[in-house]
């Protein structure tokens, strides 16, 4: 029995022994790297310098991991496997990375770190404040049917407009002249000529989902350049192309008794468009007599839009605003409305339109709106520059409202369709912040990198335009590339920043892009918790869309 026993024994022993010896094997495995080496795009090879007591490679003269085009190793001869391959990391390579080293029984953890590498530093080229607001909030944006009856005629239509879009007003025609019949005699509206935009009207409001009332601005449609066409016979006076100022109030009541009739409240009115003008005095006794009779009626007393010229006139002695406040009849008028285009996005166009925005604010602050921008050029991206420059000029100063001039709801087989929409959604509900750029803040010299931002609750929406022309003779074309914005006030960007970036062929050899009409869309990680980096080229418009936080 002593002898099984020891027998037994002996062989645990010996299996005991067997087993020791199998994981002092396994935990002497030769795991290390032998050779590390990364080549760079320039050409330049970085020599790993291994530390296997510590696990651990240098890579040193490395500014940019992205750099690494292809790396070099070796390892001992008991490997088996790396993981993850660093080839695989070529390209996403990251300041410190971990490979493991694999045997059939066990592995190693090397760190391989580049070891002097510092983060980029970015000093600011442009700033964004948003404690600075100025100009105003941008309250409503409406739909012109002025230059289109049919705009919101379609329902699908309208609801992208006034469901999905938030559009909270409309620009209704007054057909008054005799080409187009509506109005031929005193008490008398031709329903049938009204069919169109009240199609639309019906539409729109009936789609419309926002919070603030919906607005109905009235404005007089000039069919044709026969002045004697402009008013029917019975508003005329003796001069067929001037209108007798009380009977013309009329015809606006009689309207008004039209549309309240079908339910619809005309909230504001512009007497008077363009070239179709008429005296301060009459303008006086127009408003005088439509605010009475229509109070008279019980129907709502419209808000008067004026002056609603062709161009800004400034301070010249002859001046229809200068005349007006000369006169001493500037109570006659609610809301500052005045057109003004692209041919006068310029030094001496905004200096006339800013005066007579500054002379509307004399006596009262009143509320401005931009009642007819247009956006001209056939849709080419460079005219931007002038396009959302007029629009930059109005929400400056002080915008409370804008009716672009053949807005596009959807849609559309140009750059102008594309950027009008985006930047419309980006500014409505919002107010200007400061931003300077590298170039100042003005906007009115041709070839300067032009930017604007705005805040709606913790949005802001930033546009670039970068779109002079390069072959415009006399400007250098400039394109930007890790151009840096700074937000000031203590607020960083919180996550990501939204980029969509419309861009133009241009004819530059070395220049080689183009983006569909509707934009190119990236995420931009920021630098910084209050730094962004963006490129861009010439003829490119760009928008950024992020949130902020304190």
């Amino acid at each position: 029995m002593k002898k099984i026993y020891i027998l037994l024994t002996s062989v645990f022993l010996f299996v005991g022994c067997s087993k020791e010896t199998e994981n002092e094997g396994i935990s002497n495995a030769d795991l290390k790297f032998t050779q590390f080496d990364v080549t760079l795009t320039s050409g330049v090879k970085s020599i790993g310098v291994i530390d296997d007591v510590n696990n651990h490679i240098s890579l040193s003269g490395i500014v940019d991991p992205i750099n690494i085009k292809s790396v070099t190793y070796k390892y001992s001869d008991d490997v088996s496997l790396v993981t993850p391959n660093p080839n695989t990391r070529i390209g996403k390579w990251e300041i410190t990375e971990k490979f493991r080293l694999h045997s059939s029984e066990t592995f190693e953890d090397y760190t391989v770190e580049i070891s002097d590498y510092e983060e980029p530093t970015y000093e600011n080229q442009a700033t964004i404040a948003p404690l600075e607001t100025f100009g105003t909030y941008i309250k409503y944006h409406m739909l012109d049917l002025n230059g289109d009856a049919t705009k919101a005629s379609n329902v699908a239509t309208a609801n992208i407009a006034f469901g999905e879009k938030g559009m909270n007003g409309i620009r209704f025609p007054l057909y008054c002249g005799d080409a187009y019949g509506g109005h031929p005699e005193e008490g008398v509206v031709i329903e049938s000529v009204y069919e169109r935009p009240l199609i639309s009207l019906t539409n729109a409001k009936a789609a419309y989902s926002g919070s603030e009332p919906f607005i109905i601005f009235l404005g007089i449609k000039v069919l044709t350049s026969n002045k004697d066409e402009i008013y029917p016979d019975w508003v005329t006076t003796e001069e067929s192309d001037v209108a007798n100022p009380d009977k013309y109030a009329q015809l606006i009541v009689d309207f008004i008794t039209f549309m309240g009739q079908k339910g619809h409240t005309i909230d504001a009115v512009a007497i008077d468009k363009e070239t179709v003008r008429m005296s301060v005095d009459n303008f006086k006794i127009a408003v005088d007599s439509l605010r009475a009779k229509t109070a008279r009626l019980g129907y709502v007393v419209p808000k008067i839009v004026a002056p609603e010229l062709l161009d800004p006139q400034g301070d010249t002695n002859n001046g229809w605003m200068n005349e007006l406040y000369d006169k001493g009849y500037q109570d006659r008028y609610d809301v500052f409305g005045n057109h003004y285009y692209q041919r006068d996005h310029n030094e001496e166009g905004f200096a006339k339109y800013k005066y007579e925005f500054d002379l509307s604010q004399k006596d009262k602050t009143r509320p401005a709106w931009a009642t007819e921008p247009h956006w001209n050029g056939d849709g080419d991206l460079f005219s931007a520059e002038s396009a959302l420059g007029i629009m930059f000029d109005h929400a400056d100063l002080g915008m409370e409202a804008f009716m672009w001039w053949d807005y596009p709801i959807s849609g559309g087989s140009k750059f102008r369709h594309h950027v009008m929409r985006a930047f419309s959604d980006a500014i409505h509900r919002s107010t200007p912040i400061r931003m300077i750029d590298h170039d100042g803040e003005s906007t009115l010299t041709q070839g300067k990198l032009h930017t604007r931002a705005y805040l709606r609750g913790n949005e802001v929406n930033v546009f670039l335009l970068n779109v002079i022309n390069p072959n415009t003779a006399g400007l250098v074309p400039m394109s930007y590339e890790d151009y840096a914005i700074g937000i000031l006030d203590s607020f960083k960007i919180d996550g990501n920043v939204t980029s969509r970036q419309w861009r133009e062929s241009i004819n530059d050899e070395n220049t080689d892009y183009d983006t569909s009409i509707e934009g190119e869309y990236s995420v931009i990680k920021p630098v910084e918790d209050n730094q962004l980096l963006i490129d861009m080229p010439t003829g490119s418009v760009t928008q950024l869309t992020f949130k902020i936080v304190q």
